[in-house]
Formats: C-alpha cells, structure tokens, sequence
C-alpha cells in the first residue's frame, strides 16, 4: 500500500510534509526527480525564493537542483525522521525514514545533508530563528 503524503501548515514552519499512514523505519518514503541548475544560472537563482528550496548537486561546480514531488518542502530538524540521498547519476533525491514514523507525524529532513549536523546558522542568515 503506497503511502500518502500532503501538506499541513506548521506554526513557526510554514508548509511541511505529511503522511497518511505509519512508515517503517529504512523504508522509501519518496523517490524525486530534480531538474539541475548549471553554474551560470545559480547567481539568478540565488536572488529568488526560489534558492530556499533547492539543494546543491555539486558544490564545487555551484549547480543546484531543484527537486520536484514533495523533496524541497520537507523542513529541516537537527535529528530528522528521515534522511534522503542525491543520486547524480539518475537525477533524483530518495527520501528515506530513518526512524518509524507515525501517521500524521511531520517528515523532516536536516537540510545539511547529515544527520545530527547543526544548520542553524542557514536560519540565521535568514533571519529565522533556529528550530
């Protein structure tokens, strides 16, 4: 049975990932295409909202990918529920549960790609208070 994800306004958040059912722990949660952003345009880019949601595809070439399903809308925790992997060869970010996480709980990821990594000061840079 595919799990259902959606969308549900987080106070102090914004929009953040859901699903219907429990996911086991080491389970997929979403497998995401992601478009890549070259070298040339990430200077554009950086100057939307737009950068608040993509993730590097590689950081010592400064391309960017912007990952389509649900992938940029999972907000961030220190020690997440989940953790996802970018696949360059495919082109696709694969989101998976790193604990069992109950329905209706939010899905979060640590946006700095490892778990347990302190980001908060992509927060401040913000100016959003860390969380």
């Amino acid at each position: 049975m595919k799990k259902k994800l959606y969308l549900k306004t987080v106070k102090g958040k914004g929009r953040g990932v859901f699903c219907t059912a429990t996911i086991a722990k080491g389970e997929v949660i979403e497998v995401c295409p992601v478009i890549v952003v070259s070298a040339e345009e990430f200077t554009a880019l950086n100057a939307t909202a737009l950068m608040d949601y993509s993730f590097y595809f590689d950081k010592t070439e400064n391309t960017l990918s912007l990952t389509m399903g649900f992938g940029s809308m999972y907000n961030h925790m220190q020690y997440p529920n989940a953790v996802y992997i970018l696949d360059r060869e495919e082109r696709q970010m694969v989101f998976t549960a790193h604990e069992n996480i109950k329905a209706h709980t939010e899905i979060c990821i640590n946006y700095g790609g490892e778990y347990g990594k302190d980001y908060n000061k992509w927060f401040v840079d913000r100016g959003i208070y860390p969380i």
